[in-house]
Formats: C-alpha cells, structure tokens, sequence
C-alpha cells in the first residue's frame, strides 16, 4: 500500500495498492524529490 490510500480521489484510489510507492501532490512529495 501507498501513501494514495488516504486521498479522496477515485482515479488516485485505483493505484492505492499499486506496487510503486506513489505519493500524493503536497510537501512530502516535494521533500521526497
């Protein structure tokens, strides 16, 4: 599981469980960068 399982969005929702450790836009992301 990703950090997408907490958003709202449903497009976002589908790659909840995908095996790539997506993150939502936002701070994280960017410090991740």
């Amino acid at each position: 599981m990703n950090l997408l399982s907490t958003e709202t969005s449903p497009y976002l929702l589908q790659h909840a469980h995908n095996p790539v450790q997506w993150y939502p836009w936002g701070e994280a992301a960017l410090a991740k960068a």
